[in-house]
C-alpha cells in the first residue's frame, strides 16, 4: 500500500489494526508526483520479486480526472502496469498487479473533489459534535467556506477539529491523531467501511482474473 505521505500511511495502518485486517505494508511517496520514482527505485531492490500487488492511494485534489492522469503518467513512464480507471486492477508480465484507490471514496455524488481529510470529516465530526459546529462557525467566519480549493478548505476543518479537541498539543499532526485513546478519529465509524472492504479483500481481488473492484464484489457477494 502506498500512500501520498505520512499521514495516509497512519491512516492505512491504523484502520487495519482497528478493522484487524493483516498482511498488508504500508509505505508513502511524499506527494502524488513521486509515485513513478518510488515504484521504480522499489523495482530495482532485490525483495522486489516478492511484492505480488500494490495499491497506490492518491487524493481527487480539485479534479479527479487530473490527479488520475497524473498517476497514469508516472506509471506508463516508468513501464508499470497502467489502469485504466481507479479500482480497476492491471496486470503486467513480471510486475505486481497495481490498482488506484482516489480518495475520498466513495466520491460524494454532488462533488468529487477533495482529499483524505475529506474522508475523516463525518468520523471527526459524529466523536466530538459540539466542537464541530463551533468550527463550522469559525470557517464561514473567516471566509474559509469561500476559498476556491476544497481540499484546502478541508484541510484547514480538520486542523481545526484537532486543535478544538486535542488541548495537550493544538498542534497535533493529523498522523498522529488516529490513536482510539485519542478519540478524534473513531476508526470504526461507518466512512471509512467501504475503504476497509478493498484493504480487507485487496490480496484476493488482486490475486483473481476479475479487472473491477464492484465486479469483484459482485461475484464473491462481498
Amino acid at each position: 500500500m502506498l500512500g501520498e505521505g505520512a499521514r495516509d500511511t497512519a491512516f492505512l495502518e491504523n484502520l487495519c489494526r482497528n478493522r484487524q485486517i493483516e498482511g498488508l505494508c504500508f509505505a508513502c511517496v511524499q506527494g502524488n508526483h513521486r509515485f513513478g520514482t518510488y515504484l521504480s527505485g522499489m523495482y530495482a531492490q532485490p525483495h522486489f520479486e516478492k511484492c505480488e500487488s500494490i495499491l497506490l492511494m492518491s487524493d481527487n485534489d480539485e479534479s479527479a480526472e487530473q490527479s488520475f492522469a497524473l498517476i497514469k503518467r508516472q506509471l506508463k513512464e516508468i513501464d508499470f502496469p497502467v489502469p485504466a480507471y481507479p479500482l480497476e486492477m492491471a496486470h503486467k508480465q513480471g510486475y505486481p498487479s497495481l490498482a488506484v484507490l482516489m480518495l475520498p471514496y466513495p466520491t460524494p455524488i454532488h462533488d468529487e473533489r477533495g482529499c483524505l481529510e475529506t474522508l475523516l470529516i463525518p468520523a471527526m465530526e459524529s466523536a466530538n459534535p459540539t466542537q464541530a459546529a463551533c468550527v463550522n462557525q469559525l470557517l464561514n467566519c473567516v471566509g474559509v467556506t469561500a476559498w476556491p480549493k476544497m481540499g484546502s478548505q478541508h484541510k484547514m476543518k480538520v486542523r481545526c477539529l484537532i486543535s478544538s479537541v486535542w488541548a495537550d498539543d493544538p498542534m497535533h499532526g493529523l498522523q498522529y491523531c488516529f490513536s482510539p485513546d485519542k478519540n478524534l478519529i473513531p476508526l470504526g465509524h461507518h466512512a471509512f467501511d467501504h475503504v476497509a472492504l478493498i484493504l480487507r479483500h485487496f490480496q484476493a481481488w488482486s490475486s483473481s482474473a476479475i479487472r473491477s473492484w464492484d465486479e469483484w464484489r459482485t461475484a464473491n457477494r462481498v
